[in-house]
């Protein structure tokens, strides 16, 4: 008997998933790191563009994983962190929600 393409598919992207978690883990990581240094200096472009590059990682890989809201809530960190304009205190403030709404998306996950 021939295994179920579908039932194939959807164990590899179990195992992808596993594997790639710890990754997923490292950008958030990164993320948490830029908004924290940009809450003491919110001028740092070094941080911005680290955030940035963080964000539009998670918001490319999360929806292969079945986590579309988790794309849309890192690209809408990758469009704030784009934005030429000086990040506001409510920007900071607006941030640390994603990531924390990031951080449940994640979490909600199971890790296999």
């Amino acid at each position: 008997m021939t295994e179920d393409p579908a039932a194939k598919i959807a164990a590899r992207l179990s195992e992808l998933w596993r594997t790639s978690r710890p990754t997923v883990l490292e950008r958030m990581n990164l993320l948490r790191s830029a908004c924290d240094s940009l809450t003491q200096n919110p001028a740092d472009e070094e941080d911005r563009a680290t955030g940035r590059e963080a964000a539009h990682k998670l918001s490319g890989v999360l929806g292969v994983f079945g986590l579309p809201q988790g794309s849309e809530i890192a690209a809408s960190v990758e469009h704030l962190l784009k934005s030429p304009e000086p990040l506001t205190a409510d920007d900071l403030s607006g941030l640390r929600e994603r990531i924390a709404d990031l951080d449940a998306v994640i979490a909600s996950k199971p890790e296999s």
